[in-house]
C-alpha cells in the first residue's frame, strides 16, 4: 500500500494556490484509496478547505510538523486528544506561548508578526485574498514573523525552532518536526496495513525533515525552472513545476504500479 505525504505552496498547489492541474491524479487516487497526507506549514483551517475541495479526508500535519490531525476513528483506536472532530497529537507549543514571547522582544526590538497585524496587511504581504489571510492567521502552534531586528530573531533562537523562508519567518516548537510527524503516522498505517511504502513531495529546503522520512522522496521544479538543493540521497527530481510536477512523481511511482 502507498502512503503520500505532500507538501501544498509550490508542491500541490501552483503558484497561483490552484490544484487544477493535479484533479485528474488526485481522482485516480481516491478510487484506489492511497492517502494523501498534507504536511505544511499551513494552518489547520487553510488546509480544511483544501481538503474540502479536494474531498480528502486523509490525517494531516500542520504548520511545519506542530501537530498531526487525524479524522477521529481514522485508525480505529484513539491516537491522540479529541478536539472537534479530530484526535490530535501535538508535537510543538501553543501559539500562546509564542505570542508572549514575541509581545516581551517588541519592547526592546523592532519585530512584526501576523498577531499585530489586520487580515488586511497580511493578505497585502502575502498576496492572498482576505478570507485565505483570515485563515492564514488562525495559528494554533507557530507564528510567521513578516520583518525582526537579527537579535529578536538570536532570541526567538533559544527558544523556538526559528525557521527562515524565501520571504516569512515561521516560529513553532523545538519538538516540532515533520520528519517525525510522518514517521509517526507512517508507523500507524503499518500497524493496519503492514508493507506501506511512503512517497513524499515537496519543493523547498523546509521539506528535507519530511523527505529524509519517507522511501521515495521527490522534489518538483520552481517556478525558476530549477530545484531546491538538498542533501539528499535518490531523490527523484520531476520534469514539472509545481503540480505539474507532483502529478508526474505520483504517475511514475504509484499509478504506474500494480502494488496499490
Amino acid at each position: 500500500m502507498y502512503v503520500i505525504f505532500t507538501d501544498l505552496d509550490g508542491t500541490l498547489l501552483d503558484e497561483n494556490y490552484s490544484y487544477k492541474g493535479a484533479e485528474s491524479v488526485l481522482k485516480k487516487l481516491k478510487d484506489l484509496k492511497i492517502p494523501v497526507i498534507f504536511c505544511s506549514a499551513k494552518t489547520r483551517a487553510e488546509q480544511e478547505v483544501i481538503r474540502r475541495d479536494m474531498g480528502i479526508n486523509d490525517p494531516f500535519i500542520v504548520e511545519d510538523g506542530s501537530a498531526i490531525y487525524i479524522p477521529k476513528g481514522y485508525f480505529g483506536k484513539r491516537k491522540g486528544e479529541v478536539v472537534d472532530d479530530y484526535e490530535v497529537l501535538i508535537l510543538g507549543v501553543r501559539y500562546e506561548v509564542i505570542v508572549e514571547k514575541i509581545k516581551e522582544l517588541r519592547k526592546r526590538y523592532d519585530i512584526k508578526s501576523y498577531y499585530f497585524m489586520s487580515d488586511e496587511e497580511v493578505a497585502e504581504v502575502t498576496g492572498l485574498d482576505l478570507n485565505s489571510a483570515r485563515l492564514a492567521k488562525a495559528r494554533e502552534f507557530s507564528e510567521t514573523v513578516v520583518k525582526a531586528d537579527k537579535e529578536a530573531i538570536e532570541e526567538l533562537k533559544k527558544h523556538f525552532n526559528v525557521l527562515i523562508g524565501g520571504r516569512f519567518i515561521h516560529v513553532y516548537g523545538k519538538e516540532a518536526d515533520k520528519g517525525k510527524a510522518v514517521r509517526i503516522l507512517t508507523e500507524m498505517y503499518r500497524e493496519i496495513y503492514g508493507d506501506v511504502i511512503t512517497v513524499g513531495i515537496g519543493n523547498s529546503y523546509t521539506d528535507e525533515p519530511l523527505l529524509k522520512s519517507v522511501d521515495i522522496p521527490a522534489l518538483v521544479k520552481n517556478p525558476d525552472g530549477k530545484w531546491v538543493d538538498l542533501d539528499l540521497k535518490n531523490v527523484y527530481k520531476a520534469d514539472g513545476i509545481a503540480t505539474d510536477g507532483w502529478s508526474e512523481v505520483i504517475e511514475k511511482f504509484v499509478l504506474s504500479s500494480s502494488h496499490t
